[in-house]
Formats: C-alpha cells, sequence, structure tokens
C-alpha cells in the first residue's frame, strides 16, 4: 500500500473516531430526538418538542407515539426512523405494524409497507378490515389491479373501499360486476352521490349494459344527493385526533365544550389561547367559534351586548380580509349588528348576503332569508316579510332537494312559486321534484314556465325532453 493511501486510511480512521466521539458526548443511542418541527404552527411546535424531551428511547410506546404525530404532521424520514427505532427494541403490536405501514406508505416505500401491514390483514384483530383496504389502496398506487382488487373485496362493506373497487371493475371492462357493487352501496346508502355518479358513467359505457335510461336516472339521482364520500380511512382518523389532541386544536375544543354548557367567558379565553398558538397563521373555522361565543355572551348578558358584538365584527373583519366574503359571514355580520340593536346594519349585511351563494349543503342562504322575513316582521313590512318567507321556502327546499328529501322539497318548492313567479330557478326546481316523483303533467308545465322566463336554460331544455 502506497504512503498516500496509508495517510488518507489514517485520516479517515480518525474522522470516524472523532465523529464516535461527538455522538457519544451528545448521548449515543439515548441522545434527545431533534426534528424540523420549526415549520409548525407554535402550539404544536411546542408540544412536540415537550413529547421530544421527554421520550424514553427505551420504549417502544414512546417512538411509536412519536413517530404517528411526525407522521399526522408529514414528517415522514423522522416518523420512519421512530418506527425502525421502536423494531429494534422488539416485537411491535398489530396497532402498531400497521401504523409502521402506514407511515411507509405515506413515505412511498409501498412495497415494503404492504410487508409490514400483511400480518395485521391475515390476522382477527379488529384493524384485519382497515389493513386490507389500506393493502388494496396501495397496489391500486402501484397499478396491480388484481391484487388490488382482492385486498378491497377483503374489506368488505365500506364506501371507499367500494367506490374503488367499482372504478377498478369499470377500468377492467367488467361493467355488470361493478353496477352489482354500486346497487349494494346504494341500497344501504341511498343519499351517496359519488355512486350514483359512478352508475351513471357505468350504464354510459359501450357494450352489453349500455342503457340510457338508467345512466339518467342515476344521474338524475345525484343531483339531489348530498352524500359525500371523502377518502378518509382510519389512519386520518387517527391524524384528527392527534391534532385534536394537542396544540391549538386542543384549547379550541376546550372553548367549544365551554360554549356547549354556557361557560362564555371560559369558551372566549381558551379560543384566545388557540388563536395565540397559531399566529401569524389563520383559520376561519377559529373565528366562526369566537364570534359564536362573542354573540352567545352578548345575548346573554344585556350590558355586554355593545362590547361583544363590536369584539365579533373585530374577528369578522380579519375573516373579510384574509379569505373574502362569504353568506355565512355576512349572516353572522347581520347577528352582530342585531346584538348591537342596529337593524338596518343587520339588514344590509343579511342582503349582501343574499347576493353570494354558499355551497350546496350549507344553510346560510336559508338562514338569512329566515332572519329578514323576522327582522320586516318585527317591522310591520309585510310585503318584504312574505317575499323573504317565499325565498326561504325555496333555499330550504334546495337543501332537502339535496338531502334527497324529494316530496319535502316539492311542497316548499310549490310554496315559493305562489310568490316568486318571475324567477326561472324556482319553476326549475319545481319541475325537477315533480319529475323525479313521476308527475310528468306537472313537470312539463313547469319546464315551460321556467323556459318562458330563460329560453336558453339549458338543463330545464333537457328536462322538457325527458318527460315529453
Amino acid at each position: 500500500m502506497s504512503r498516500v493511501r496509508v495517510i488518507l486510511l489514517i485520516i479517515a480512521v480518525l474522522e470516524l473516531v472523532l465523529i464516535g466521539m461527538r455522538y457519544q458526548e451528545n448521548g449515543g443511542f439515548s441522545a434527545p430526538v431533534k426534528s424540523r418541527v420549526n415549520k409548525l404552527e407554535r402550539g404544536n411546535r411546542l408540544a412536540v418538542r415537550q413529547m421530544e424531551a421527554d421520550l424514553d428511547t427505551h420504549s417502544i410506546d414512546d417512538w411509536v407515539n412519536l413517530g404517528q404525530v411526525y407522521s399526522t404532521f408529514a414528517l415522514m424520514p423522522e416518523a420512519e426512523y421512530c418506527f425502525r427505532r421502536a423494531a429494534r427494541l422488539g416485537s411491535l403490536t398489530l396497532e402498531q405494524q400497521f401504523k409502521y405501514g402506514i407511515c411507509l406508505s405515506r413515505r412511498g416505500k409501498i412495497e415494503k409497507a404492504i410487508q409490514i401491514v400483511m400480518p395485521v390483514a391475515n390476522s382477527n384483530n379488529e384493524l384485519a378490515v382497515h389493513a386490507n383496504q389500506q393493502i388494496g389502496f396501495d397496489y391500486l398506487r402501484l397499478d396491480r389491479r388484481v391484487e388490488a382488487e382482492k385486498y378491497l373485496r377483503k374489506a368488505g362493506a365500506d364506501p371507499i373501499s367500494e367506490l374503488s373497487l367499482a372504478r377498478i371493475l369499470i377500468r377492467e371492462d367488467r361493467v355488470s360486476e361493478a353496477i352489482h357493487v354500486l346497487d349494494g352501496l346504494i341500497a344501504r346508502d341511498p343519499d351517496s352521490m359519488r355512486a350514483h355518479q359512478m352508475r351513471a358513467w357505468a350504464y354510459e359505457i359501450p357494450g352489453d349494459t349500455y342503457d340510457e335510461r338508467e345512466a339518467q336516472a342515476s344521474y338524475d339521482n345525484s343531483m339531489h344527493a348530498s352524500g359525500m364520500v371523502i377518502i378518509h380511512p382510519l389512519s386520518r382518523d387517527w391524524d384528527v385526533e392527534t391534532v385534536a389532541s394537542m396544540g391549538a386544536a386542543k384549547h379550541m375544543m376546550a372553548s367549544s365544550v365551554a360554549l356547549q354548557k354556557d361557560e362564555f367567558a371560559q369558551a372566549i379565553d381558551s379560543g384566545r389561547v388557540a388563536f395565540e398558538m397559531i399566529e401569524p397563521l389563520w383559520r376561519p373555522g377559529y373565528a366562526k367559534a369566537m364570534i359564536n361565543a362573542h354573540l352567545a355572551n352578548g345575548q346573554a348578558n344585556a350590558h355586554l351586548a355593545n362590547g361583544q358584538a363590536v369584539e365579533a365584527l373585530d374577528y369578522l373583519s380579519k375573516w373579510l380580509i384574509h379569505d373574502g366574503e362569504s353568506t355565512r359571514l355576512w349572516e353572522l355580520a347581520g347577528d352582530a349588528f342585531l346584538v348591537m340593536g342596529d337593524q338596518d346594519k343587520a339588514e344590509s349585511a343579511w342582503l349582501r348576503g343574499t347576493r353570494i351563494r354558499a355551497s350546496k349543503t350549507v344553510e346560510a342562504n336559508a338562514e338569512i332569508c329566515r332572519k329578514l322575513e323576522q327582522l320586516y316582521e318585527t317591522q310591520g313590512n309585510r310585503a318584504k316579510a312574505t317575499l323573504f318567507r317565499a325565498w326561504h321556502q325555496y333555499e330550504s327546499g334546495k337543501l332537502q332537494w339535496r338531502d334527497n328529501n324529494v316530496r319535502s322539497a316539492l311542497v316548499l318548492f310549490t310554496q315559493a312559486s305562489d310568490v316568486l313567479t318571475q324567477n326561472e330557478q324556482v319553476w326549475f326546481y319545481l319541475a325537477e321534484s315533480q319529475r323525479a316523483l313521476s308527475d310528468r303533467t306537472s313537470a312539463r308545465e313547469s319546464y315551460k314556465k321556467c323556459l318562458l322566463l330563460n329560453k336558453y336554460h339549458g338543463r330545464a331544455i333537457v328536462g322538457l325532453s325527458l318527460v315529453n
């Protein structure tokens, strides 16, 4: 060996010795864990740092718990490290193995994740169903549909698994099997919008199962269904529980509990702590909770009403700056002005809210109309009260329609049409309800009234052709 190589080898050995010495000086395997939690909001950062400080490096449970927290906050290298350390200390329970597998799956190490989770899927443990579902999803990510189908079927009667399975079957040209799966799902959950949509797509595929009438029927059902299926397996439930138990969410939960008990001061104090813990970030959901707490306090204590309404309006102004206007924002703004006794400003806020559409399952549009109706009734303005009673009936009808309560929706749309005779949407939804209940004659007349007001109303043109 040349002299140069000997010198290089000696230098390398010295470097390794120095690294080892520094490692031991800092605690070796018992050293405190440090992660990249600085990217988290302050409340969660402090909570995770405390977990790191309290970690018993000889405890499997401590390593797993910390790993799950890291996984929840997407600190995946740190999470995998914790699970590996736990596995080196001894055998993991089936639940801990499942959490380890989820971590690896999120890390992108899918085949290793499947290997880790497989014993859980093959067990008699209550987690077996969830493990089969997780393995099915992992095989889908690998585009191995045969294996994905096998494990999604083993997951049983679960909406997420069944929708995924139906999609696989449709892509594999096994449409009749997909329809059978979707029919079973719809039988258990008639309000599943996604299931009706997918069933419509299945019947539109050319082949033995092609059926235009069935496709149209499923499409119609999807239009008055509001049940949403979100890919939200057990691991996401664990994430939600983890977040709710620490940082700002913990204090906001305490605020909500206090508000339910009419402990308004405690609700407000806990909410303020939650806001301090997320600064400089912002969450509209937290603002809504604080607004509700202040308004409830003002309504319960007349001598505090004005001050509490001002506090609520302060949160509303910040909400407006951060997220823009919304129906719910203007509804709460009107509530705040009413607590202050300013009916003119309350009216203006609510009228502004009527110009904005909330999402289809949110009640804010209906609630604003109801509050305007009540306001005009107290003022003796019968004409406006009648008008907004009709608008409330229309908005409430849409909510009933979206929840698949078609008969209730029909009653409300009929009542609204007696007053809102010049509104094309009232006639359209009345016609849709009538058609859904097989009253083709009445539906035909309502579609025609809609088209008289707007001859380019596309969905009404389609609906009229269906009843003709």
